[in-house]
């Protein structure tokens, strides 16, 4: 990891509910992402049903596209929610 001591957030929301063995799966997989500082769920989202999740990350190394390209490859389908 850099060195770079920038910490960036950010919150993206499933489109649908996730399951438990999934929930864990993303977040093991993106915690295990170089220069991701921390990933959790963040609850329910109501309005979809769906899930939040908090990523904080270096973004002198690794950008929000690329995290959620990651949850793709995973097959969650997720969008970024303001911040």
């Amino acid at each position: 990891m850099n060195n770079s001591n920038q910490v960036s957030d950010m919150i993206f929301s499933s489109i649908r509910k996730l399951e438990h063995d999934e929930l864990l799966l993303i977040e093991e997989t993106l915690a295990a992402m170089e220069c991701v500082l921390s990933a959790h769920q963040g609850g329910e989202h109501h309005e979809h049903h769906g899930h939040h999740y908090k990523v904080a990350y270096d973004p002198s190394c690794v950008d929000s596209h690329a995290i959620l390209e990651k949850l793709k490859e995973l097959g969650v389908e997720a969008r970024m929610i303001g911040l």
